[in-house]
């Protein structure tokens, strides 16, 4: 039996199945330099995100400045990011490389629910800081007032809420796929993905991703347009206010309309630099004294 076994062991049978297990391993994962290249990369973004959001962090606790109400949003984005960062990106990197799920299927129901929930309340808080700009901007005054810690605070809690209610239902109610059919007709187990179920997919896009983005383009465009009306009106302001001081000025100096000051001037048969001077340094005097009354 042994020797029919040997017997039919050709070499045409070890290159096919050479030729099969080189096919299945580039199918379900990366050659060793890819890999290696590939890892290098994501470990460095993931160091790179770690560190970042926890500068963040720290600066906001520790700098009193930047203790303030406003901040409360970027803290919870900063913290929001860090969890992907230390719960999703590293089984992620793992789940590329090799190609397949290897942490069995509670782990992948519980990545798949810390992914979702990150990811869209780092979104969300991107939108909430949006309107907040919006109004700090349209409404200064007014919405100084309003934005207290314990607001601030509570907006930050619904946030967090509105991305829970996105990321339960496939941990608590639909479940997440661990299975996934091939060209062939087979099937892999080795796979996490998330729900696949229509509805959900519907709801979670659209909450998570499409809303959040059309609310954060119409707003950062009333931004802008609130942005350039303000400099619009300041530019208004600075030339009225300049316009005024020189007539002021003109008026004081008794020269008369600018006309009559220019005509005045050029009749005169020679100039003195000291008379020069000194009209130069009255002027300038004047100029500060309109400015002092006005800001005044």
């Amino acid at each position: 039996m042994a020797t029919n076994i040997t017997a039919g062991y050709t070499p045409a049978t070890a290159n096919d199945t050479t030729f099969n297990y080189t096919k299945q391993a580039q199918e379900e994962g990366y050659n060793q330099l890819e890999a290696i290249v590939i890892s290098v990369i994501l470990i460095a973004i993931i160091a790179g995100t770690i560190i970042g959001n926890i500068l963040v962090c720290v600066a906001v606790c520790l700098v009193r400045k930047l203790r303030r109400p406003c901040n409360y949003l970027l803290v919870s984005l900063a913290v929001s990011d860090l969890c992907v960062a230390v719960l999703v990106m590293p089984m992620a990197m793992i789940y590329e490389i090799k190609g397949s799920w290897i942490f069995g299927e509670i782990v992948c129901n519980l990545w798949v629910s810390c992914d979702v929930l990150s990811c869209t309340a780092s979104i969300l808080n991107l939108c909430m800081i949006s309107v907040d700009r919006y109004y700090a901007i349209t409404k200064p005054l007014e919405y100084g007032v309003k934005r207290t810690p314990k607001r601030m605070i509570v907006w930050v809690i619904v946030v967090w809420c509105f991305a829970a209610c996105i990321s339960l239902p496939p941990l608590l109610i639909l479940g997440n796929e661990h299975e996934e059919k091939q060209e062939d007709g087979s099937k892999r187990t080795d796979v996490c993905l998330v729900s696949q179920d229509f509805a959900y997919q519907l709801y979670a896009t659209m909450c998570s991703f499409y809303i959040p983005l059309a609310v954060m383009m119409v707003v950062y465009y009333k931004i802008f347009r609130a942005a350039r009306r303000i400099v619009n009106e300041e530019k208004r302001a600075q030339s009225h206010l300049e316009s005024h001081c020189y007539m002021e000025i003109s008026v004081k100096n008794g020269g008369g309309p600018p006309e009559n000051k220019i005509s005045s001037q050029t009749s005169s048969p020679a100039t003195n630099p000291a008379r020069i001077n000194h009209r130069s340094s009255t002027t300038s005097t004047n100029t500060m004294a309109v400015t002092l009354r006005v800001q005044g």
